[in-house]
This record gives structure tokens, sequence and C-alpha cells, in this order.
């Protein structure tokens, strides 16, 4: 029923893997375990664990591991469930698991959600935020679909799922960024969702929300995911017309 795909580079000692191998086999939930490589990618190893007939597709690793995976499963009957090993507090949050073991149990009660996922044009997908690599302050122009916003940014991110944002609905994103000169904004204090210091807390901070949006920048700039690059601007990101079936944990923040 379970089929696993294990990034073994999180693992910082081989008795991780084993570890890990004999708590999902006492839990009852053992299965055949996959690792990604030269020969295999995340994404063929996904449609083959699909063409085998599992039902469950289980990410054993960080957020890349996470998103190549959904991006694979999103409109798909298949459910994904994931054993965090090294990976962000929002993926960690929203799973509702901080570490293996509670990952792990998470997959013996299965509880399912059905969520959205963002998108770029590239069909790249994002379970959290993804984030403008940006070196200095830039001039941005973030096009929706009734207005444009341009503004000269600092930092940017765009959020599938963040626990210090509520959503408005499952299928909006979140955008944010901090801009260099004070204006008068939508929201003026997120300090801790784009996390910076005590010192950039008075920051000039703007919240918009949209199903869709395209970014243009002057020349070509990174959009990572906790610095993976995932595509380039300009680039049209949107939340996913399907859902994704992810098996969460009672501690998620998703639920609240």
């Amino acid at each position: 029923m379970y089929y696993y795909i294990f990034d073994i580079k999180r693992c910082k000692n081989k008795s991780l893997v084993t570890d890990i191998k004999s708590y999902l086999s006492a839990l009852g939930i053992s299965g055949e375990f996959t690792y990604p490589s030269t020969a295999y990618t995340t994404e063929e190893l996904v449609e083959l664990g699909i063409s085998k007939k599992y039902n469950t597709i289980v990410g054993i690793g960080s957020d890349d591991l996470a998103n190549s995976i959904a991006s694979h499963l999103c409109g798909r009957p298949e459910a994904m469930g994931m054993v965090p090993l090294e990976a962000s507090p929002e993926l960690c949050s929203l799973i509702g698991a901080k570490t293996w073991r509670e990952g792990a149990e998470n997959l013996r009660y299965r509880k399912i959600t059905n969520m959205k996922i963002g998108k770029t044009a590239n069909g790249n997908g994002f379970l959290t935020d993804l984030e403008l690599g940006l070196k200095g302050p830039t001039e941005v122009t973030i096009e929706f679909r009734d207005y444009l916003v341009q503004a000269k940014i600092t930092k940017l991110v765009i959020s599938n799922f963040n626990p210090e944002i509520k959503k408005i609905g499952p299928d909006f994103l979140d955008v944010v960024f901090e801009s260099v000169a004070p204006e008068q904004n939508v929201i003026s204090r997120l300090s801790n969702f784009l996390g910076l210091s005590k010192e950039k807390q008075n920051a000039s901070f703007s919240l918009f929300r949209g199903r869709s949006l395209r970014l243009f920048t002057s020349s070509q700039i990174p959009l990572t995911v906790k610095g993976q690059q995932i595509a380039k601007t300009p680039q049209l990101i949107e939340t996913s017309d399907e859902d994704l079936r992810l098996i969460i944990g009672k501690k998620s923040s998703i639920l609240q």
C-alpha cells in the first residue's frame, strides 16, 4: 500500500535509514522503498509507484522532495504522505509533524485533507512559500486579474500555505513584499512571516491576494523554494485547478 521515496542525502548517518525503516515496520506500514538517483529522478519514481498501483506515495526528506511529489500527485486519487527530514518549519506545520517519528505516526492514522498547491507555468509546484531571489532593491510589476501593482522592493514571498497567514480561501495565494519607501499599505507588520529581524519590523509591508498572478522584473530573477530554484521571472504563478490528497496529523496548522 505504501510506496516510499527516500532521500538518503538527508540522513546524517546510515543508522537513521535503518531506524526509520524499522519504525515504519513496527507501525505496520512498511512498503517498497526507492531512492532518487542519477538513474531515477523523484518524478520518475512517482510515476513508477503509480504504475505499480500503490495508493499512497510517501516522501522521506525535505521540501524539495515534497514539492516534486505534490506536483505529480495533484489531481490524482493517490494520497501523498511526508516523513520530514531537515524540512522547513512551514512544511512541518502543514503536515503536523516536526520529527520523522511524528510523520510516521501521521501515516498510521491516515487523516487526509484536500488542498490546492501553488504552481508555476513550467509545471513546478510548491506547498508552502515561493520567494523571489533578490540581491538588492528591485522594481517589480505584479499583474493580477483586475489590477497591476508596481513597487521597488527588497523582499517578496508568494505563499500557498504559511501558518503566519490566515487564508481567505483554499485557492488564493498570498503575496507579501517589503517596499523600499514607506507608504500606505494593506498590512504593516508581517515580520514573523518574512523572517525579518527586529530592526526591520517597522518596515513597509504589503499584502495582496489572488488566484493567479504574473510577476515581471527587468532582468531574469530566480524563484526559489527554501533555496532551491524552481523557476525564473517573468513567470505565471497560480493555484492548482485540482486538489492534492495530503496526509496530515492532528497538529497540522491547516486544521486551525
